[in-house]
């Protein structure tokens, strides 16, 4: 267990942002999460780095930014897929993992390492977890080689985008926002594109996930120079993809009570990710802030019921 001085947790303002003392046992919470993550990659020898904003926070504030509320990590493909296989004997309650495979209704293309499926208000859980009671998780996102061939690489890129469309209409056919022909068009276009055939006795959107994973891992190292997260490449972020050196060696930095590695290439892929990434810029991240606004209604209720 990380050991925090009593001043860690109380509130603070950093670079004109105030941080609560609870989102503080939050991000206290979360290195926990990264810490077991840690350990098992140890073991197993698995490299693993700091990525999006934990990367950014690592360099330039040797900890989180200040308006960030999580920690996201990567891993090149062929570690991510070691890390799948040992990781389900790997952890132990309370910690669970979540992906296309063990939710059906999981949407996101990476795992997540979470610390329960919901608050906990026992002693056991608030001792381990530094008086967070809130579910905390972190993202671990699969980094695939890319094909040295042009026309290989948009051919995969397109294929990913058509299965994952695909999924996306099964799931809104579920709740009645497609029609069953426009779900049946294109699935049946990626089983002719693909040469399988979805079993309509399984969740649908979840098997196409599952192949659209498979089809982020054709290429391998020796058939690439550069690396990219497909799922981004095929939403936002087009030319997010870079040397795959930039990866081969990591380099440990200090990040709040912990040293967490980064890539060796953190320079130059910062400045894909942000720009002039040292630039200083009070933006909260992606989702609501804070992450457990909604589990706080809820601990609030649990409270007033236990009072």
């Amino acid at each position: 267990m990380l050991q925090f001085e009593d001043s860690f947790f109380e509130g603070e303002t950093r670079h004109d942002f105030f941080i609560e003392p609870m989102m503080k046992r939050a991000w206290a919470a979360s290195m926990e999460v990264l810490a077991e993550i840690d350990r098992i990659c140890k073991k197993h020898g698995i490299k693993y780095f700091a990525y999006w904003g934990t990367l950014l926070g690592a360099v330039r504030h040797k900890g989180f930014i200040p308006w960030d509320d999580d920690i996201d990590i990567a891993m090149l493909r062929p570690d991510y897929m070691k890390f799948m296989q040992v990781a389900p004997e790997e952890f132990q309650k309370p910690f669970e993992l979540i992906s296309i495979y063990t939710d059906q209704d999981w949407h996101d293309m990476l795992y997540r390492v979470i610390n329960g499926r919901s608050f906990d208000m026992t002693q056991e859980h608030l001792e381990q977890f530094h008086g967070c009671p809130y579910l905390v998780g972190i993202d671990v996102f699969p980094i695939d080689f890319v094909s040295r061939n042009q026309e290989e690489d948009e051919v995969q890129l397109k294929l990913v985008d058509i299965i994952l469309n695909g999924a996306d209409l099964a799931d809104k056919y579920e709740r009645d926002e497609c029609s069953l022909e426009e779900m049946v068009t294109v699935l049946s276009q990626v089983e002719d594109l693909c040469n399988i055939r979805f079993d309509v006795k399984k969740p649908l959107a979840q098997q196409a996930r599952i192949l659209a994973e498979q089809v982020c891992t054709i290429y391998a190292e020796k058939d690439a120079d550069e690396v990219g997260i497909i799922v981004k490449r095929i939403t936002n972020r087009p030319n997010f993809h870079m040397p795959k050196d930039y990866y081969e060696k990591t380099v440990d930095m200090p990040f709040e009570q912990m040293m967490v590695p980064v890539p060796a290439g953190y320079d130059e892929i910062l400045k894909l990710m942000y720009g002039d990434y040292m630039q200083m810029m009070n933006v909260v991240g992606g989702h609501e802030y804070p992450f457990y606004k909604g589990q706080q209604e809820r601990v609030e209720q649990w409270l007033k019921d236990h009072s």
